[in-house]
């Protein structure tokens, strides 16, 4: 049952890409907040910085156009090129020593339009590479091995960086997206021709947005991945690297364990949904687990020792992927395909939650500290979970 996916091909190339991709994404993210932190010694800039990284957020409903017009495959290979095309650059600047803090804001925000199409094209070539029998354990499997990446990525990176220097995490960071690209081009995708439709890109927009309306299911989803996104996924990029320098008291290959001990945890919930049916309960045990991945967040507050702290990661790491997947589940599987593309690019949309996030919390924890702004972000998304569960009741009760 579990690898039941990866036994096709399509899938496996699919697989690897993503792979590929996620790796190079975790290891960079780690990077850059590590060198800007140091460099600056503003959590608030670390914040802005985090933030301008999902600025191409705002282009998710027209991406989602695009994506039902157009070949599924040349834009892959578009998107898959900027990544190269970004960290190129940073490496060659950091090889001749030229590089310098603006530069990270700038490169950021161009990979951040690349990584926000990324998300919609990854929902959408799900579909496009396996059968809708096979949706769960195919994003449980994508899920989980992304987030062993997210595991080998933050290791290497953080190592990387400490010992040899940035150009040497670049070198690391360049070959995994170039691997993405070459992924991407084996792909064998279902040919798809652009659309004759007449409908303007606004009458798209006003269709995708009355077809959620009228769905409580993809709305409730919706607000959650908004909330989840500006609460708990927002914690990673910005307050794991105040933790680790300012209240652990280690260095950015400290920081590589904690996100990897996060995203231990994330990869053991998602092998757990793909490999057993009886972890896909739907509406009900996405809240649930909504709700524990909130309250776990508290526990850090209180934690100085590492151990405990790794811990405490893990744990909240299994409930990420109990939200996340199952969320991812039940929108492809309630979608209609002629609609998925701008549903999925309005769920890209739902992601600003997160830069939205990484800002308040690195204004909060400039003006007070790391644990107010955990606290206020747990208590926020424990508030709307609990909103959601009492009046979007169909999302409740959703298989």
């Amino acid at each position: 049952m579990l690898l039941t996916s990866f036994k096709q091909k399509n899938f496996r190339y699919f697989l690897i890409g993503e792979s590929f991709l996620q790796i190079g994404d975790i290891a960079e993210m780690l990077v850059l907040a590590w060198v800007i932190l140091d460099k600056t010694e503003n959590p608030a800039l670390l914040g802005l910085f985090a933030a301008l990284r999902f600025f191409g957020t705002l282009a998710s409903p027209f991406y989602g156009v695009w994506v039902d017009k157009y070949n599924h495959k040349t834009l892959l290979l578009i998107g898959r090129l900027v990544f190269v095309s970004m960290s190129s650059i940073l490496l060659v600047l950091s090889v001749t020593s030229l590089l310098e803090v603006w530069h990270l804001f700038v490169i950021s925000t161009v990979s951040g339009f690349a990584r926000s199409f990324r998300n919609i094209m990854r929902e959408v070539l799900t579909a496009d590479v396996i059968k809708p029998h096979l949706f769960a354990n195919a994003i449980g499997l994508t899920r989980s091995t992304t987030d062993l990446m997210n595991i080998l990525g933050p290791l290497f990176g953080g190592l990387l960086l400490k010992y040899y220097g940035i150009s040497s995490a670049y070198t690391l960071i360049l070959s995994v997206y170039t691997g993405s690209m070459i992924a991407g081009y084996m792909l064998n995708l279902p040919y798809s021709k652009p659309s004759s439709s007449q409908i303007s890109m606004l009458g798209n927009l006003k269709k995708v947005s009355k077809y959620i309306k009228m769905n409580q299911v993809i709305f409730g989803l919706l607000i959650m991945a908004f909330i989840v996104n500006f609460t708990m996924l927002s914690m990673k990029d910005v307050l794991l690297t105040v933790f680790a320098k300012e209240i652990l008291f280690i260095g950015p290959d400290g920081l590589g364990r904690l996100i990897a001990s996060l995203f231990s945890g994330a990869f053991f919930g998602s092998i757990s949904i793909a490999a057993f049916t009886v972890f896909q309960r739907g509406g009900r045990f996405l809240l649930i687990s909504s709700l524990i991945w909130h309250g776990l967040g508290v526990l850090l507050i209180f934690t100085t020792n590492i151990n405990t702290f790794m811990g405490i990661l893990f744990c909240i790491g299994i409930f990420q992927s109990y939200v996340m997947v199952t969320m991812a589940t039940l929108l492809i599987k309630i979608t209609p395909s002629k609609m998925r593309g701008r549903v999925m690019g309005v769920r890209s949309l739902a992601i600003y939650g997160l830069p939205l996030g990484l800002l308040t919390a690195g204004f909060i924890t400039s003006t007070f500290n790391a644990q107010t702004a955990m606290i206020m972000q747990v208590i926020l998304g424990i508030c709307v979970t609990i909103l959601v569960v009492l009046t979007l009741k169909k999302l409740w009760y959703v298989k």
